[in-house]
């Protein structure tokens, strides 16, 4: 990932001089009490950045150089008079530096409350999370509600050594786990602010989480979402404009020049994904052999970070489906991709050809359905399984 060190310094200092009411425990090793609930009459949009940044992107200082970005937008009127709730998870949990609960406005950043200082709780806990978003929505009642969540990620896969979701000290949550903290939160959108979650498994996993789900299908570079530019669309009047926030980001992004020119945007309807599902099951059931050229679809990893993340269309398309079925197919997945866009390349080392919006595992032998606990999600089970070499292993 690309580190902007020197800058992200300076933004230490800025949101230090600007969050003066957002300061570490006192010398007893107690935290703070949180500050008292004070009445709030409802805004049009509460948006909740669910930060995770005890990992090596606080080590860098990203989480207080988005703060940063946050703070700028704030003070020149992006909020449009709603509300922004940043739940920081902080490097130094484990040191008595306790997970806060910010309000970024234009005047400032006040902690509204100070967690208990017990390391013994993961901010990537289903229940921890869940209890915020409960709170956030008491605290700043809303007509609507977005959530951003912050943090490395990887995709759908599930294992000790890998996130599907968050990094909290190395403890990470499995897309499931997520999908459980999410349920009947009614978000109107849910925007990834991290690597490699705009895949076919996850959208189905999250499909009743929230309307639309912005997330890229590659990784992104560790500054992750420019907030300066992107909040307005997140706090437009009337919808959110959460495909102006993700093609905001692209552009951003691809402005640049040599490695840093690297992005990868997708924005999803949810209530498509049904469509979805059935068309590629259809062509699933029609599944009999492992086609060899499913060796060359195009990834959307670099070998140094494997997410096993490929294009979907490509991979559709050589499981050799009738012109029926990729025509009914295509029309599925243009309903529910409703924005994508990708630079020509991911950091200059793996060249971007084909990007459909969504990535997805390829398997290229039944023994492969277990890698990862890939035969765990939902996806496969309700999808890919309908292959006759994959039925009989459909758990």
């Amino acid at each position: 990932m690309n580190l902007k060190y020197l800058y992200n310094i300076l933004c230490v200092l800025a949101v230090s001089l600007a969050a003066t009411s957002c300061h570490d425990s006192d010398s007893t090793g107690e935290p703070d009490p949180p500050v008292p609930t004070r009445p709030s009459d409802s805004v049009h949009r509460t948006v909740l950045v669910y930060m995770l940044a005890d990992n090596s992107l606080g080590t860098w200082s990203n989480d207080l150089s988005d703060l940063n970005e946050m703070l700028s937008a704030a003070a020149t009127g992006a909020l449009n008079g709603g509300r922004l709730i940043v739940y920081h998870s902080r490097p130094g949990t484990d040191s008595g530096k306790a997970p806060q609960l910010l309000e970024v406005t234009a005047d400032g950043i006040e902690t509204i409350k100070t967690y208990p200082d017990d390391p013994s709780i993961y901010s990537v806990d289903a229940d921890r999370m869940s209890q915020v978003i409960d709170e956030v929505k008491a605290l700043a009642p809303a007509d609507d509600y977005g959530l951003v969540l912050w943090s490395h990620a990887n995709g759908w896969m599930e294992t000790s050594m890998s996130r599907s979701f968050g990094d909290d000290r190395r403890y990470t949550m499995k897309i499931s786990s997520l999908a459980k903290a999410l349920d009947g939160k009614d978000f109107s959108f849910i925007y990834f602010d991290c690597c490699s979650m705009a895949s076919v498994e996850v959208m189905w996993e999250l499909r009743h989480a929230a309307p639309v789900i912005v997330a890229s299908g590659i990784e992104l570079p560790a500054d992750g979402m420019p907030y300066d530019l992107t909040l307005p669309y997140l706090f437009a009047s009337g919808d959110p404009d959460v495909v102006g926030a993700a093609a905001t980001t692209f552009d951003h992004y691809d402005s640049m020049i040599g490695s840093a020119r690297t992005c990868a945007m997708t924005a999803v309807n949810t209530s498509a994904m049904q469509a979805l599902a059935d068309a590629s099951g259809d062509i699933f059931a029609g599944v009999t052999e492992f086609d060899p050229s499913l060796s060359s679809v195009q990834p959307y990893f670099r070998s140094a970070v494997r997410t096993y993340m490929y294009d979907f269309e490509d991979y559709i398309e050589r499981l050799n489906p009738t012109p029926a079925q990729i025509r009914a197919w295509r029309d599925a997945l243009a309903d529910a991709v409703v924005y994508k866009a990708n630079t020509p390349s991911l950091f200059n080392l793996v060249d971007i050809d084909r990007y459909c919006g969504l990535g997805s595992y390829v398997i290229l032998d039944s023994r492969e359905i277990s890698a990862f606990n890939y035969n765990e999600r939902e996806w496969y089970r309700d999808v890919v399984s309908r292959s006759p070499l994959l039925a009989t292993d459909n758990p």
